[in-house]
């Protein structure tokens, strides 16, 4: 697996690829505060595209904002990968110019997708409050057109997905659900987004419910900065928090990934 910043991640297994939440463009911080429009960065998107595989099986996103979703159609374009997603999602994927009735496969929790060697489940998840309230926690597009601001880029229904492969789990949500997976089900490795509090409430929840053998706490880092600045953690995450529910939790090994360096996940001992 290999970290592509925010909460992105390309998964491969014997010549297969799987993409989640691929975002390249890093808007800065200013465009989305004061409503600009905003759109793909090609050239950072085309940097990027180096560490991705041209053949995907598929590209999975969580949930419709744009630090999730704004790149999809150019990823989709330069791979001809399927997008497994929300219907809102989806719609706002269909919007833009050029990407057609086809733009993807809507799906909801409960659904079960099977590509090539990979197992998806498509669990409910619950996206973090900033200020009170989910940010542009809309559930249907706001405006007919297609999505120009960061506002348009709604939330929709926020999703959380266990990937089975070669007998191993991963769990990957971006905001730290409570891991609602089927009875007598623990995984290899859990991907939790960590961004604001309400996912780092829940974490010590989760860990109990998973019992991971590897955690890796996601959306930590400043994604407002362009991935060429290098890791740095968002202003609002709390990793020491983090690192002390872990150890408390007692639930597998704490990691981080560094931009575009993969790792294996060890298959587990006999």
């Amino acid at each position: 697996m290999t970290y592509l910043g925010t909460n992105g991640y390309q998964f491969e297994s014997n010549g297969h690829a799987l993409l989640v939440d691929p975002y390249f463009s890093r808007v800065d911080f200013w465009s989305v505060a004061l409503g600009a429009r905003i759109q793909p960065n090609a050239s950072r998107i085309n940097d990027a595209m180096r560490h991705v595989k041209t053949k995907l099986d598929a590209i999975l996103v969580t949930h419709g904002h744009f630090d999730h979703l704004l790149d999809v159609p150019v990823v989709m374009s330069k791979t001809h990968a399927r997008l497994i997603a929300s219907a809102s999602s989806i719609e706002l994927v269909r919007r833009l110019p050029g990407a057609g009735a086809s733009a993807g496969d809507p799906v909801k929790a409960g659904a079960v997708r099977r590509i090539g060697p990979w197992k998806i489940r498509v669990l409910p998840a619950t996206h973090d409050r900033l200020f009170g309230k989910v940010p542009f926690g809309e559930h249907a597009p706001r405006q007919a057109g297609p999505p120009q601001r960061a506002a348009d880029w709604i939330c929709g229904e926020p999703l959380a997905f266990l990937i089975e492969i070669n007998s191993q789990r991963i769990y990957i949500d971006s905001g730290g659900t409570q891991a609602q997976l089927p009875p007598n089900v623990h995984v290899d490795l859990a991907i939790l987004g960590m961004a604001l509090p309400d996912s780092r409430a829940r974490l010590v929840a989760a860990l109990e419910r998973l019992q991971p053998r590897y955690i890796l706490p996601s959306h930590q880092d400043n994604f407002f900065l362009s991935l060429g600045a290098g890791f740095q953690f968002g202003q609002l995450t709390d990793f020491p928090r983090v690192q002390r529910d872990c150890a408390r939790a007692s639930h597998g090994r704490l990691i981080l990934l560094d931009y575009f360096r993969p790792w294996t996940l060890p298959l587990p001992r006999q």
